[in-house]
């Protein structure tokens, strides 16, 4: 009885080893604010935004990182695949709805939804977010 409990507890000990540092790996959120700005090689109709991630910390990482494992890097909305289509407006890729989009898939969206809540909510206006 007493070996077997003896592998038990070597066994979950070895778990904790093993599954611990995995979630620890995870990237951490960064400290500072960051800019988003339109993917390279098109012309900006607006100013970037400046984008302040740790207001933003109470959110799950996959509300806006909706294709992230959460294990690899987070890459940039912009980077080929995601969100690289720019000036388009409708499709799943398009740069802008990432941002734009209606409902809480978007910066945009979950303020305005949030708004309707009457909740507290970032900008809901172009130049609170494109400031010159």
């Amino acid at each position: 009885m007493k070996r077997k409990i003896s592998l038990i507890l070597c066994a979950a000990a070895l778990a904790c080893v093993w599954l611990v540092p995995a979630g620890a790996t995870s990237p951490k959120a960064p400290q500072e604010p960051i800019t988003i700005e339109v993917p390279e090689g098109n012309t900006p109709t607006k100013p970037p935004v400046v984008f302040p991630h740790l207001r933003h910390e109470a959110l799950d990482c996959t509300a806006c990182h909706h294709k992230w494992d959460k294990t690899a890097d987070i890459v940039k909305c912009k980077n080929s695949g995601c969100h690289d289509q720019f000036p388009d407006k409708k499709s799943d890729r398009s740069h802008y709805r990432a941002y734009h989009a209606q409902g809480k898939q978007s910066c945009l969206g979950c303020h305005k939804e949030m708004k309707k809540e009457k909740a507290a909510t970032g900008p809901v206006v172009c130049k609170e977010c494109h400031k010159e």
